[in-house]
C-alpha cells in the first residue's frame, strides 16, 4: 500500500491533447469509445481528459478492469454522480446513489427480483406479451425498432417484477427518465428543461403510476412475492430506514424495472436486430434456433440460457454496443494506479469497454463475429476483456436477466415474423441519449408473419 508521501511524489496522469476551451469535448461527442481507445493506445491505462470546464481521470483497458474488480471496492463513490437523479423524485439514498455497506444491503434485498430465474419464472407470460405486441402490426407496416422493443420489454419487466403494465404511461416513462438522466447524469441537457410543462406532466404521471403500484401491493396478497413486495417488507425494518424510510423512496425503488427496460434490454434488442439484418447468414441461423426453441411449445429456462448461435449473437452485440461504455464515479480516497496518483474527490471515468476494441483480445475488433464465443476461441474469457454491464460494486444488478430477456424477446420475434430495415442504404449514427442508441432512426418493416 502506498503512503501519503509516496502518493504526493507521483505525477498526475498524462493529459490527452485537445483544443483550447472545449478540450476533448468534440472528439468525445463524435465517438466516445473510439476516442478513449486511441488515448489508451497512446497514453496507457490512466490519463486525463478535459471537456469544457470539467476534468476527468480515465482508467481504461484490461489493466484498469482488473484493478477495479480486485482493488476498487473502497476507491470509488457513486453518490456524487447519481444522487441528484434520485433527489429529482424525492428519493435520496437510492440504490444507485449509495455506497459501502448500505449499498451492499440494498443489492442483497433487490437481487432476487432482478435474477434470471425470477424473470424467467413465467415464460408463458413473457412470450404472450411479445406475441401480443407483434400481432398488432400488419405486413408492410413500419415502426422504429426501439419503439417495438420498448413496448415488449417494459411490459415484460413491469409485469414480472412489479405486477404492472405501463400501458398508456409508456411515453411519460420515456420522457421522465430521458430528461432526468440527461440533466443529472450525462449533463447534456440544461437544467431549465426540467421546468417545461411537458416534463412536469410526464413526471407527475410517472410518479402517479409508481404510487398506484405501491398501493396495489399493499392491499394484494400474492402467491409469489415480487420486487415491490420485498421493498415494502424491507421498508418496515430499521436497517432500511435511510434508503426506504419515505413514501417517495419506496415509489422510486418500485419503479426500477421500468427504468431498466428502457435503456438496457430495449436498446440492446434494437442493436441485435440491426446486426442480424446486416448479416443475413447469421440471421438465418438465429431464425433456425428460434424455431427450435418453439418447436415443442414454449422454450424452457434452460433452453433460453443455453449456448447457441442466438446467445453468441447477443454476446457480440453487447461487446460492440455496450449499454454502459463508461462508468462515471468519484475518487473516494487517494490512490495510485499504473504509476500515477489519483486524488480523493477527482472525477473518474472507468472506461470498461475500451478492451472490447483491442486487437490483442478481439482480432478485427470492429467486425461482428459470433465465433468469438465458441469453445475454441473464448475471446471474452480473457482477464479484463469483456465488461458490457459496467464493473465494480455497482455492476448492473440485472445483467444476467437482461441477457436472458434479450434472447427470449429476439427468439419470439424471429419465430413470429420477418422484418426488414427501412432504407437499409442510409447510414445510422449512434447517439448518447443518455445511453448509446439509434433512437427512432432505425426503422423496420414487417415483411411476413410466420406463425
Amino acid at each position: 500500500m502506498s503512503t501519503a508521501t509516496e502518493i504526493e511524489q507521483l505525477s498526475p496522469p498524462p493529459l490527452a491533447p485537445g483544443w483550447p476551451v472545449v478540450g476533448n469535448a468534440l472528439a468525445m461527442q463524435q465517438d466516445l469509445v473510439a476516442f478513449l481507445v486511441k488515448q489508451y493506445q497512446q497514453l496507457g491505462p490512466i490519463f486525463r481528459i478535459r471537456a469544457l470546464n470539467q476534468e476527468f481521470v480515465i482508467l481504461a483497458g484490461p489493466e484498469a478492469n482488473i484493478f477495479v474488480t480486485q482493488m476498487g471496492a473502497d476507491k470509488f463513490r457513486s453518490h456524487e454522480v447519481w444522487d441528484g437523479f434520485g433527489c429529482e423524485f424525492g428519493a435520496q439514498n437510492s440504490l444507485i446513489a449509495i455506497d459501502g455497506p448500505a449499498h451492499s444491503q440494498m443489492r442483497k434485498l433487490m437481487k432476487p427480483a432482478y435474477s434470471v430465474s425470477n424473470l424467467l419464472a413465467d415464460i408463458p407470460l413473457l412470450v404472450d406479451i411479445a406475441q401480443t405486441v407483434v400481432k398488432r402490426f400488419q405486413v408492410g407496416e413500419e415502426i422504429p425498432a426501439l419503439t417495438l422493443f420498448r413496448l415488449i420489454v417494459t411490459e415484460q419487466l413491469g409485469r414480472a417484477l412489479a405486477d404492472h403494465a405501463p400501458g398508456t404511461n409508456l411515453q411519460s416513462i420515456i420522457t421522465t427518465i430521458r430528461f432526468g438522466l440527461n440533466v443529472h447524469i450525462s449533463k447534456q441537457t440544461p437544467s431549465f428543461m426540467l421546468k417545461l410543462p411537458s416534463y412536469k406532466r410526464a413526471k407527475k404521471d410517472y410518479l402517479a403510476m409508481g404510487q398506484e403500484i405501491v398501493d396495489k401491493h399493499r392491499t394484494t396478497v400474492r402467491d409469489r412475492k415480487d420486487l415491490v413486495d420485498n421493498i415494502l417488507e424491507a421498508s418496515q425494518k430499521p436497517e432500511f430506514q435511510d434508503m426506504l424510510g419515505s413514501e417517495e423512496q419506496i415509489v422510486f425503488a418500485s419503479l426500477g424495472p421500468f427504468v431498466a427496460g428502457l435503456d438496457t434490454a430495449a436498446n440492446e434488442c434494437t442493436f441485435l436486430l440491426y446486426e442480424l439484418l446486416k448479416h443475413p447468414q447469421v440471421l438465418e441461423q438465429c431464425v433456425e434456433v428460434a424455431d427450435q426453441l418453439f418447436s415443442e411449445g414454449l422454450p424452457t429456462q434452460e433452453q433460453i440460457r443455453a449456448h447457441n448461435v442466438l446467445h453468441d449473437a447477443m454476446m457480440e452485440t453487447l461487446r460492440l454496443h455496450s449499454i454502459a461504455p463508461v462508468v462515471t464515479r468519484t475518487a473516494a480516497k487517494d490512490f495510485t494506479f499504473a504509476g500515477h496518483s489519483v486524488k480523493e474527490g477527482q472525477n473518474v471515468m472507468l472506461a470498461t469497454t475500451v478492451s472490447h476494441f483491442l486487437p490483442k483480445f478481439y482480432p478485427d475488433p470492429y467486425t461482428f463475429d459470433i465465433g468469438r464465443y465458441s469453445e475454441e476461441r473464448k475471446e471474452h474469457k480473457q482477464r479484463g476483456a469483456y465488461n458490457p454491464f459496467g464493473i465494480g460494486t455497482h455492476i448492473c444488478l440485472g445483467a444476467g436477466a437482461a441477457e436472458a430477456q434479450i434472447v427470449l424477446v429476439m427468439a419470439t420475434l424471429l419465430h413470429l415474423a420477418r422484418l426488414e430495415q427501412v432504407s437499409p442504404q442510409s447510414k445510422l449514427r449512434v447517439k448518447n441519449d443518455p445511453t448509446p442508441t439509434f433512437g427512432t432512426a432505425f426503422r423496420v418493416r414487417f415483411s411476413e408473419h410466420r406463425h
